[in-house]
């Protein structure tokens, strides 16, 4: 019996995630600990976007499942990076919980886990499998940060109304 079922707990996981973050003021937390470090002030607009593409990869790694198992473990990678270095890293530090923690403790920690030792007991799962899948996710975290740091210099501004002519 296959157990990719766990990526769809850990989707599920990631939405209640998002609403923790939302609901503790995670944009408040992030202009003044990733503002100062980064050289940026991400928006409630940054927040849904990133959010929304976390949401997007966390059902796309469930679906593909084992047929593509660095892929579909990227995700519980990018859950666990996540979950150490933006929260309980950070809330050590500041003696203090930020939004997201409670979540990325007791939920991403022991799903993503878990879907590790779901893959390894499947079969589906390498040391390549198992490097791959934590470089895609690591590599999924810095490019959203990349993108919120360069945001300043390449983004077109917003219209506050259209053009006539257009």
């Amino acid at each position: 019996m296959s157990h990719e079922w766990v990526l769809w707990v850990l989707a599920t996981a990631a939405a209640m995630h998002v609403v923790e973050e939302r609901g503790l003021g995670w944009q408040g937390w992030a202009a003044r600990t990733l503002g100062p470090r980064l050289g940026l002030a991400p928006s409630w607009e940054d927040f849904w976007a990133t959010n929304g593409l976390l949401i997007i990869f966390a059902i796309s790694a469930a679906a593909v499942g084992w047929r593509a198992p660095a892929f579909a473990l990227a995700f519980p990678a990018v859950c666990l990076i996540n979950a150490v270095f933006f929260h309980v890293i950070p809330s050590i530090q500041a003696r203090r919980p930020n939004p997201g923690v409670f979540t990325a403790v007791v939920l991403y920690v022991p799903i993503a886990t878990w879907a590790y030792l779901a893959a390894g007991g499947d079969g589906a799962l390498d040391f390549p499998t198992l490097l791959l899948s934590v470089v895609i996710g690591a590599c999924a975290m810095a490019a959203a940060l990349v993108l919120l740091m360069i945001q300043p210099r390449f983004r077109y501004p917003d219209l506050d109304h259209v053009p006539s002519g257009s």
